[in-house]
C-alpha cells in the first residue's frame, strides 16, 4: 500500500460500528423528514387560507367604506338637485355636512360653487379623527367677506361655528381633486390621491359630483373627502400579528395605507412628496413590494407567492380591488411562517432529540462489540509497524479468536524471514554506498578539472586575441587607409569578434550546466548589425564557392533592444551550419518583420534556408540535444554538437523557438521568430558609434596602464593617446605603485595576475593609502568569470573591462568615470545630392551599371566599378559611393543615384 492511500484508510472499528448507527440514524431521520415536510405542507395550506381571509375580510371593508362615501355623495347631489339642500345658506349647508360627517365618519364633505363660494365641514384637524370630535366648518365667500380667504371655525355639538381659528390667504378650492373631477368629467367619480398643503400634509381622496342648474350649466361640485390614514387604522385592527403586514398600493406603486402606519410620504424642502411601496420606511413592506417588481400594472387575479425576509420565509397574497366609480388597488397581505410553525419546531426538537439518543446507544453498543473484535487486530497492525521502523524481533501472541491465532504464527514466521533478508541487504546497500561515493569523488574532480582547464584556456586565448582586436580597431579608427583595406581591417576585427564569442561559448557551457544563462539587452543599429552577421557569412561562403543571399526586408526597424551578443550567436550559428552542409547551391538568410504592436515592439522572423544534403527525418528529433551531431561522419568532425542546443535555449529565453523544415537531398530552412522592443533612442545609447570620436573637450587626463604584457599595454596606449591622454604605463603592481609615488592619475587601468604584485594585492595598497584612496581603478583582466569580477570589486575596483578589449566598451566607461564629453568627426556617408556634384562614368558605363542593378547582379556591378576605378581614378568618388551600395545590397539606392547622371531621353 502507497503512502497516499495510508493516510485515507479506514479502520477496522469504523468499519464495524458505521452499519449500525447509520441504519438508525437513516430510520429515525426519515420518520423526522416525514414528519417535518408534512408540517410544512400543513403549515402552507393553512398560511394560504388565513391569507385568503385577511384579504376578503379587507376587500370586504373596501367595499363598504367606498359604498357608503359614494351613497353619501349621490344622496346630497339628489337634496341639492331636488331643492332639499339650498346652496345659497352656506351657514344651514355647513351645519348639515358636519352633521353627517359625524354620522358617516367621513373626512370632509365640501361644496364649491363657479362663483368662488365654498362650503365644508369635516375634520381639518388631523388630530380631532381618532377623537371623533366635533367636525370644523371651512367657508369661502368672496361676496360676503370681500375676498377669498378660507375661514375655519370649530363647532359645537349642534354644528354651530364657535369661534374660527385659522385663516388662510387666497385659498384656492377650484385646483383640488374632488372639484376639478367633476368640473371636467361631467359625471360622479373619484379623484386621484392628494395631499393638503397644510395641516402636515395628509394624505386624502375624494368622490366628486358635478351639479348643474336648470337650464344644465355648471354651476359647482359636490364632493366627499376621505382621510387614507382612517383606512390604515382600520388595517392595522385587523393585522393577525405583530410580524404580518396589510397595505395597500396604486396600479403605480404608490402607497395608500398600511397596518403598521408607517409613514406613506414624505416631506423635503416643506414639499410633501408621496412614497412607492420600494421606498417605504418600514423594512418588510419595501422588501414585499421589491418582491413584486412590475407585476402590480398587469395583475387581474388575486396571486400568492413567498420570499424570503431577514432569514425568514415570508407568504404573500395580492389581490386586486376595484369599485364602481374607477378605484383601482392591490389589497397585499404578508404573513411570516414563524407564526404558524411553534408547534412544528417544538415536535422537530423532539424528533432530533429521540434520533441523537438512539444515535448514542447505538454508537455504544457498536463500540463495544468493535473493541472485542478489533483488540487482536490492532495487536497485528502495532507490530506490522514495529517492524516497518526497523524493530525486527517483534512478535505477536494472540489466543481469543482461532481465525486471528493462525494469523499471528504466519505473521512471526514472516518477520523472522524479513529480518534474515534484510540484514543481508544492509550488507550490499553498504558496498554500494562506498563504490557510489567513490565515483562522486572521482566526478568532482573531473568537473573540477574542467572548470580549471576552461578558465586557464579561455584566459590564455583572450590574451592574444587583446592584441589582434585592439589593433585592428586602433587600424580602423586610422583615415589614411584606403576603403579597401579598411573593409579588410573591418572583416578581420569582425571573424577576431567571431572567435571571441566562441571561446565565450565555451564558457557558456558551464552556465547552461547551472541553468545560469542569462540574456543583457541593449539598443543596437538593426541593418548594422545584420550587415556585420553578413560579412563574416559571405567569407565563408566565398569559401566554399557557394552562393550567400541576404535578403532583409525594407521595412525592418533601425534600433531594437536585444541582446546583441547572443543574437548574433545563433545567427551565426545557424548560417554557419547551413555553409558547412551546403556543397553547391546557395545559403539565404532572410529578415522580415511580421507585425508591428502599439507597445513599441516587433515581430521579426529570421529564416536560414540552404540548398545542402538535408536532414532525414528520424534525425531531426536530436537535433536540439546537447552533443549531438547528425549527417555525414565527414561532417561531424568540425563541431562539438552544442551549437544548435545552445542557440536553441537562448532563442527560448527570447520568447522563441527553433523550428526546422528539412528534405534529405533538398535542403533545410531553420527559422524562428521574436518579440523586441523598438528602440529608437539608439543613437543616444551608442554614442561611441554614431562618429568617429577624435577627442574630449577640457583639460588632458592622465591614465596608468599596469599589465604584465606590453601587447595588452601597446594596445591601450595606442588607442587613448590619439585621443589626446597622457598614458604611462607599469608592469606589475610594484611598478606602479613606484609610479603612483611620483604622479597622481586621474585614473588607472590594471590587470589582476601579474609577477612582483598582482592586482589584488596593488588594489589593497592603493585603498590603504590616504593620499590614493579616492583614485578610479578599472581592472582589466581576460578571467571574465562571475567569479573574479566579484573578487576584483571587492577587493576594491570601481569597474570591470574584459579582454580583449572593446573600444566601445572602453571609451564607455572613461566617460562615465572621468565625467568626459567627446568630441568626433560625423562618419555618415554623404548624401546622394553632394555626391551629384563629382565626376560621373561615361553614359554608357552607367547604362550597364543601372541593368545590373535592376537584375539583382551586385557582384558583377561591383567587379565592373572596381575596373573603371583602376582605369581612370578620376571617377574614384563616384565609384566608391556605388560599391558602398552595392556591399549594402541597396539597389533601389544605386538605381536612384544612377540616373540622376542618366540623360532624361534614358530609361
Amino acid at each position: 500500500m502507497s503512502l497516499r492511500a495510508s493516510h485515507h484508510r479506514i479502520p477496522l472499528r469504523t468499519v464495524l460500528i458505521l452499519p449500525f448507527v447509520l441504519q438508525i440514524f437513516a430510520a429515525v431521520g426519515l420518520t423526522g423528514y416525514v414528519s417535518l415536510a408534512n408540517g410544512q405542507k400543513a403549515v402552507h395550506e393553512l398560511a394560504l387560507q388565513l391569507l385568503g381571509k385577511v384579504s376578503a375580510q379587507t376587500n370586504q371593508h373596501l367595499d363598504s367604506y367606498a359604498s357608503n362615501i359614494r351613497h353619501l355623495t349621490e344622496i346630497n347631489g339628489e337634496q341639492i338637485d331636488l331643492g332639499l339642500l339650498n346652496p345659497q345658506d352656506p351657514d344651514r349647508l355647513a351645519r348639515f355636512f358636519a352633521k353627517q360627517v359625524k354620522n358617516y365618519n367621513v373626512g370632509y364633505i365640501l361644496y364649491g360653487t363657479t362663483s368662488g363660494d365654498f362650503v365644508a365641514s369635516g375634520y381639518y384637524r388631523e388630530a380631532t379623527i381618532p377623537k371623533r370630535g366635533n367636525p370644523d366648518i371651512s367657508i369661502v365667500l368672496p361676496q360676503k367677506y370681500g375676498n377669498r380667504d378660507l375661514h375655519n371655525y370649530s363647532t359645537d355639538v349642534e354644528g354651530k361655528p364657535i369661534e374660527r381659528f385659522e385663516t388662510v390667504k387666497d385659498y384656492q378650492f377650484q385646483k383640488e381633486g374632488w372639484y376639478v373631477n367633476g368640473a371636467k368629467t361631467g359625471e360622479p367619480g373619484w379623484s386621484e390621491i392628494y395631499q393638503w398643503e397644510t395641516n402636515n400634509y395628509p394624505l386624502s381622496i375624494a368622490t366628486s359630483r358635478p351639479i348643474y342648474d336648470k337650464q344644465g350649466r355648471f354651476v359647482g361640485s359636490l364632493g366627499v373627502e376621505q382621510r387614507l390614514s382612517q383606512i390604515g387604522d382600520f388595517l392595522n385592527q385587523i393585522s393577525v400579528s405583530q410580524t404580518s403586514q396589510i397595505f395597500i398600493l396604486e396600479r403605480n406603486g404608490l402607497l395608500v395605507a398600511n397596518s403598521r402606519r408607517s409613514p406613506v410620504f414624505s416631506v423635503t424642502g416643506g414639499k410633501p412628496r408621496r412614497l412607492h411601496g420600494t421606498e417605504s420606511l418600514d423594512a418588510l413592506l419595501r422588501s414585499t413590494a421589491q418582491s413584486l417588481g412590475d407585476r402590480l400594472r398587469s395583475l387581474q387575479t388575486t396571486q400568492q407567492l413567498s420570499f424570503d425576509f431577514q432569514g425568514e420565509r415570508q407568504f404573500v397574497q395580492v389581490t386586486p380591488w376595484r369599485d364602481e366609480w374607477g378605484l383601482d388597488w392591490i389589497v397585499v397581505v404578508t404573513l411570516p411562517e414563524s407564526y404558524f410553525m411553534a408547534t412544528i419546531d417544538a415536535n422537530t426538537r423532539t424528533t432530533v432529540l429521540l434520533c441523537l439518543g438512539a444515535l448514542g446507544i447505538t454508537t455504544i453498543l457498536g463500540i463495544l462489540t468493535a473493541r472485542w473484535i478489533t483488540r487482536p487486530i490492532l495487536e497485528l497492525q502495532a507490530a506490522s509497524e514495529a517492524i516497518a521502523a526497523g524493530d525486527l524481533d517483534r512478535t505477536v501472541n494472540i489466543k481469543s479468536i482461532g481465525e486471528l491465532q493462525a494469523l499471528a504464527r504466519s505473521f512471526n514466521q514472516m518477520a523472522a524471514q524479513l529480518k534474515t533478508s534484510f540484514t543481508q541487504l544492509e550488507d550490499r546497500v553498504a558496498e554500494r554506498t562506498i563504490e557510489l561515493q567513490q565515483a562522486k569523488e572521482l566526478a568532482d574532480q573531473a568537473n573540477q578539472a574542467k572548470s580549471e582547464f576552461l578558465a586557464n584556456m579561455s584566459h590564455e586565448l583572450r590574451t592574444p586575441l587583446n592584441g589582434i582586436l585592439g589593433y585592428a580597431q586602433i587600424l580602423g579608427r586610422s583615415r589614411a587607409l584606403p576603403e579597401k583595406e579598411r573593409h579588410g581591417i573591418n572583416v578581420i576585427h569582425q571573424c577576431g569578434s567571431h572567435l571571441l564569442m566562441l571561446i565565450n561559448d565555451i564558457l557558456d557551457l558551464s552556465k547552461i550546466e547551472a541553468r545560469k544563462l542569462e540574456l543583457s539587452p541593449q539598443a543596437i543599429h538593426f541593418p548594422a548589425f545584420l550587415q556585420g552577421i553578413v560579412e563574416i557569412c559571405r567569407v565563408r561562403a566565398e569559401q566554399k564557392a557557394i552562393q550567400f543571399h541576404f535578403e532583409p526586408d525594407p521595412d525592418l526597424p533601425v534600433g531594437i533592444a536585444v541582446d546583441e551578443k547572443r543574437l548574433r550567436q545563433v545567427l551565426l550559428n545557424l548560417v554557419g551550419n547551413a555553409i558547412k552542409f551546403t556543397d553547391r547551391g546557395r545559403v539565404t538568410l532572410s529578415v522580415c518583420q511580421i507585425a508591428a504592436a502599439p507597445d513599441q515592439t516587433v515581430q521579426l522572423r529570421f529564416v536560414v534556408a540552404d540548398t545542402g544534403v538535408g536532414i532525414a527525418p528520424e534525425h531531426i528529433n536530436r537535433l536540439f540535444q546537447a552533443f549531438e551531431q547528425v549527417g555525414e561522419q565527414q561532417r561531424k568532425t568540425e563541431g562539438t554538437g552544442l551549437g544548435l542546443a545552445l542557440s536553441q535555449q537562448i532563442v527560448q529565453l527570447m520568447g522563441g523557438q527553433i523550428r526546422v523544415k528539412s528534405q534529405l537531398g533538398v535542403g533545410s530552412d531553420f527559422y524562428f521568430e521574436v518579440k523586441v522592443p523598438i528602440a529608437l533612442d539608439w543613437s543616444q545609447q551608442q554614442t561611441a558609434t554614431a562618429g568617429n570620436i577624435i577627442g574630449y573637450e577640457g583639460a588632458r587626463r592622465h591614465i596608468l596602464v599596469i599589465d604584465d604584457r606590453w601587447e595588452n599595454r601597446a594596445v591601450l596606449l595606442h588607442l587613448l593617446e590619439p585621443l589626446g591622454f597622457v598614458v604611462t604605463e607599469a608592469e606589475h603592481g610594484q611598478a606602479g605603485l613606484a609610479q603612483l609615488s611620483q604622479a597622481v592619475p586621474d585614473l588607472i587601468i590594471t590587470d589582476l595576475a601579474m609577477p612582483v604584485m598582482d592586482g589584488f594585492t596593488l588594489l589593497q595598497q592603493i585603498r590603504q593609502n590616504d593620499r590614493l584612496k579616492s583614485l578610479t581603478v578599472i581592472v582589466s583582466s581576460a578571467s571574465v568569470a562571475p567569479s573574479e569580477q566579484q573578487s576584483s570589486f571587492e577587493a576594491g575596483g570601481d569597474d570591470f573591462l574584459a579582454k580583449p578589449v572593446q573600444v566601445q566598451e572602453l571609451l564607455s566607461l572613461l566617460k562615465k568615470h572621468l565625467n568626459l564629453t567627446w568630441t568626433s568627426e560625423a562618419s555618415q556617408p554623404k548624401s546622394l545630392t553632394s555626391l551629384t556634384e563629382r565626376l560621373a562614368p561615361p553614359t554608357a558605363d552607367l547604362q550597364v551599371w543601372l541593368e545590373l542593378a535592376q537584375e539583382g547582379r551586385l557582384k558583377k556591378l561591383i567587379r565592373t566599378a572596381e575596373q573603371l576605378q583602376q582605369q581612370d581614378d578620376r571617377y574614384q568618388p563616384f565609384v566608391q559611393q556605388v560599391i558602398q551600395l552595392a556591399k549594402q545590397f541597396q539597389s533601389e539606392q544605386i538605381e536612384a543615384f544612377i540616373q540622376q547622371y542618366l540623360p532624361s531621353s534614358l530609361p
